[in-house]
């Protein structure tokens, strides 16, 4: 059984939906304000824990709910207690895949129909080049810099982030890679005021973090092409 075969991939999909997607600021306040006794972990857990095995449509994976209830709940109840940083946020999403990948491929044999490989490829791809990287991208930041806004609200140059990597990890499907180029210097133009008014250390700043998001981005739309083709 191959990883796009599986049944990783609607999981992992699921999983990346509903921590990103499905959790609003007010509940991340929440858990940190209450902890373990927060009633929106509880919900937060329950909605990581039902939507990837509703991603599968295998109506025999329904025990995956309660192994993943019972770990997400734990691993995000035990973050807590740590300050948000990138090592914590990687840590975190490491621990939750991890038990993701037991599941799919330790604790059953099920796969999903081989002309739906394609569709989870691309779906786990997209989801993860807008909140996720987007919120990696603005921690990373964060630890280099010394960026005050410790906000992960997302405002207009988080929204403009996630189209760019979409745009990125496009162009790598379509085999239009030279219109990367393009956008960096698009994106240079209409920011060179901006960068040329505030001094040096915001020039710094918009070109880390530029450089961070289109890397990444890249990784990924390069990683879907290789999947594709397994």
């Amino acid at each position: 059984m191959q990883l796009p075969d599986s049944v990783f991939l609607p999981l992992l999909a699921g999983h990346l939906a509903a921590d990103f997607w499905l959790q609003p600021g007010s509940w991340v306040q929440h858990k940190k304000s209450k902890g373990w006794k927060s009633g929106k972990l509880l919900i937060h857990s329950f909605i990581g824990a039902i939507l990837p095995v509703i991603f599968t449509l295998q109506v025999e994976l329904w025990w995956f709910i309660i192994v993943i209830f019972t770990t997400h709940f734990l691993i995000d109840a035990i973050k807590l207690r740590f300050n948000d940083s990138v090592t914590t946020f990687l840590v975190d999403q490491m621990l939750h895949i991890s038990v993701l990948l037991v599941l799919a491929f330790v604790l059953t044999k099920a796969t999903i129909p081989e002309t739906f490989t394609i569709f989870w490829i691309y779906t786990v791809g997209f989801i993860l080049v807008t909140n996720p990287l987007g919120i990696l991208t603005g921690m990373f930041l964060k630890t280099v810099t010394d960026a005050k806004n410790t906000s992960a609200k997302l405002d207009a140059s988080a929204w403009i982030g996630i189209l760019e990597r979409i745009l990125i990890v496009i162009f790598i499907l379509i085999s239009q890679v030279a219109a990367i180029g393009f956008l960096v210097a698009a994106k240079s133009v209409f920011r060179f005021s901006e960068t040329q008014k505030d001094g040096n250390k915001k020039a710094e700043y918009f070109l880390l973090g530029t450089l961070v998001s289109f890397v990444l981005a890249v990784i990924v739309g390069i990683s879907i092409k290789y999947l594709a083709v397994l």
